[in-house]
């Protein structure tokens, strides 16, 4: 009967042994279960989106947050402030997925296009120009141009909230 006792704990103990081996030693493909939308590759439990797209399965356009109009004021160099509005939309003559086009009023009729990657806007105009936008929260904007025109430097930076 001891016999017995000891066979069927060592039997026991092994088969608890070889259970927890193969159950830990599976090869878990979390990138199975995971969607990724619009060209986006999974790598590491996460979606990596290609230029244009963002989100956990690629699925926002990246240039829609800037959309929309917004109220608020322009400051160029050390002229007083000025209360402006800003137009920001699709570019329909380019409707590439990272393409945006801009109407500063008071600057009117300049439109400024540009490209979004990496959260940043790139504007493609040309000549002595540098233009970013950032999204300083869900619905307030600012855009910094910084161009040189004949010889003077000049800053124009236009903050403004999103119309509701």
């Amino acid at each position: 009967m001891k016999f017995w006792k000891h066979s069927l704990l060592a039997t026991g103990i092994f088969l608890s042994i070889a259970s927890t081996v193969t159950y830990t030693s599976c090869n878990h493909d979390s990138c199975k279960a995971l969607i990724c939308r619009n060209g986006g590759t999974c790598a590491d439990e996460k979606c990596r989106c290609p230029d244009g797209y963002e989100g956990a399965q690629c699925e926002i356009k990246s240039r829609d947050k800037f959309f929309g109009f917004y109220d608020g004021i322009t400051k160029i160099n050390e002229m007083p402030i000025n209360i402006d509005s800003a137009k920001v939309e699709e570019d329909y003559e380019n409707t590439h997925v990272t393409t945006i086009k801009t109407f500063i009023y008071s600057r009117f009729p300049e439109i400024l296009k540009g490209t979004v990657k990496n959260n940043e806007v790139t504007v493609t105009n040309e000549g002595n120009k540098k233009v970013t936008y950032k999204m300083i929260s869900e619905d307030r904007i600012e855009i910094l141009i910084d161009e040189t025109i004949d010889g003077e430097r000049i800053i124009t930076n236009f903050q403004g909230n999103k119309r509701k």
